[in-house]
């Protein structure tokens, strides 16, 4: 070999070495500027955005646009093989307007198999591969009709990203000074008999009443009476009976050892629903409803000021017939009634909630400022907790109800005794948020 091919041989050699150090250099270089929280390199995203979607005439809603975004891209990744799967927790507007906002989505996705489960760019997996809590903050902008662009996507790691306070449920009651003394004072169907207990189950005493005329109320099941249709506290224990006609309220002052049956009312429609409570020894209320067709039905108040031994009926609300989802008096005087949620054309369910504090003789219409970004979600309002003048309310999400698994609750504040409320934060019974 003359010494021109051993230099050509020797320059070869050398543009190949060279070769590998640059794509080396290059292959470390795209691996650092991965996006954190994906599989694809800075590049690949970008060269995926932006994204685009065309939404249907009902997807108003930030969060819902969000949601169609997120969906399909994460679609695409899914058909590239870098996730396997993906589901979301929630989407929560941060910023922005109807035309230019973002969306923070909170979310965990399934690597595919035979990803390394701790060395990968998702983060940690758990022995089935998913990898939890996940945060992007999606960027969108709208363009002309149904069609939106997701422009950017940053991660974060703050799983309590663009949330109000949140509390649990036992939090709440415990801040509100709610005891729970169900165990204590409570009842129990044996046999063919009905009994109460004021010490947790150590003495029992017998109720004059046959159950079934008990359940023709509300029932769920033959032995389960809903919460509000009864009372039993060591002052007054008191049972609604009837509901074809007749209706009346059983009642004890002495811890269940005498009773005394006082008719209420004995023209009265097939009834639905009995709500009976006392606000002190002698002041009580019971709203009852019936004549029940489709989605309307009547409602009639009765009030107590001698501890149930006799009744009058008081004003209800005009001009309303839609069901009755929660009732109560907080004293004489400041009641509130519930009649699940307001819908007018073109806008979201509103709560429909009713507040007196004449006792009963003139109701309005309370509003309840949902924020934007809850709006459709929050719709039904429970009777306010209220001492003095300040006073906390629930809203629920309704029968329907399926946003961040259906139980989480609004909750609002008041300092004029429930004639406006204010936005308070969140109350998560079952620690979906809070576990996040």
């Amino acid at each position: 070999m003359n010494h021109t091919k051993r230099l050509l041989i020797l320059f070869i050699f050398v543009l190949f070495v060279i070769a590998i150090g640059v794509q080396m250099r290059n292959n470390d270089q795209e691996h650092m500027e991965r996006v954190p929280g994906t599989q694809e390199t800075k590049e690949d995203i970008d060269n995926k955005l932006p994204y685009t979607v065309q939404v249907e005439e009902r997807d108003k809603k930030a969060e819902t646009i969000a949601y169609r975004l997120w969906f399909d891209f994460m679609q695409q990744l899914k058909n590239d093989g870098t996730v396997a799967n993906a589901s979301f927790t929630r989407f929560t507007k941060i910023s922005g307007d109807k035309d230019s906002f973002v969306v923070a989505v909170i979310f965990q996705i399934q690597l595919p198999e035979g990803a390394e489960k701790t060395d990968n760019e998702w983060g940690e997996a758990n022995e089935k591969g998913v990898v939890s809590n996940l945060v992007w903050k999606l960027g969108i902008e709208k363009e002309d009709g149904l069609k939106y662009h997701l422009t950017s996507i940053e991660k974060s790691d703050d799983t309590q990203i663009a949330l109000p306070p949140v509390e649990t449920l036992e939090d709440y009651k415990e801040d509100l000074g709610i005891e729970d003394s169900s165990g204590k004072n409570t009842y129990r169907v044996s046999g063919s008999s009905l009994e109460v207990t004021y010490n947790n189950g150590e003495d029992w005493q017998t109720v004059p009443v046959a159950p079934e005329e008990l359940f023709s109320i509300d029932r769920s099941i033959d032995t389960s009476l809903r919460e509000e249709s009864y009372v039993i506290t060591p002052e007054v224990t008191a049972f609604v009976l009837g509901g074809h006609r007749n209706l009346s309220v059983l009642i004890s002052t002495d811890k269940g050892k005498s009773w005394e049956e006082v008719l209420v009312s004995d023209k009265l429609p097939v009834l639905r629903l009995g709500l009976l409570g006392f606000t002190s020894d002698k002041d009580g209320y019971l709203i009852v409803t019936g004549d029940k067709t489709m989605s309307s039905e009547a409602h009639f108040i009765w009030k107590t000021n001698d501890a149930g031994q006799s009744w009058y009926k008081t004003n209800s609300v005009n001009d309303i017939q839609a069901l009755v989802t929660d009732g109560g008096f907080i004293n004489n005087k400041l009641g509130f009634i519930s009649f699940g949620e307001y819908r007018t054309e073109g806008n979201p369910p509103v709560p429909n909630l009713y507040r007196t504090n004449d006792g009963g003789k003139n109701w309005g219409r309370v509003k309840i400022p949902i924020p934007e970004e809850y709006q459709g979600y929050f719709t039904q309002a429970e009777i306010p907790v209220i001492e003095g003048d300040n006073g906390t309310l629930l809203v629920n999400q309704g029968p329907e109800g399926d946003y961040l698994g259906g139980s989480v609750l609004a909750k609002f504040s008041t300092d004029d005794q429930g004639k406006t409320w204010s936005f308070a934060g969140l109350v998560d019974p079952d620690g979906v948020l809070l576990s996040n």
